[in-house]
């Protein structure tokens, strides 16, 4: 199961991810869990794509959101 790492709201994090590499990020809330693939443009536009990930939300919701939190989502 992959680990994520646990972030505060509106924490910022900032990552050496090369442009178009996917970046794993699941919502500490609902166990959903997103690809997201980032790609900085000429000019300073920035470009973002996201896609669910069924698979990855239904292990992680399956096994109680790992450790996302430290006392576990369902009791």
């Amino acid at each position: 199961m992959t680990k994520y790492i646990k972030r505060q709201d509106y924490e910022e994090f900032f990552t050496n991810y090369k442009n178009k590499e996917i970046l794993r990020l699941a919502c500490c809330d609902c166990g959903l869990v997103h690809s997201f693939a980032f790609h900085m443009y000429r000019g300073g536009m920035l470009g973002i794509a996201a896609k669910r990930e069924n698979r990855a939300t239904g292990q992680l919701r399956r096994h109680k959101y790992g450790n996302l939190f430290k006392e576990g989502k369902h009791g």
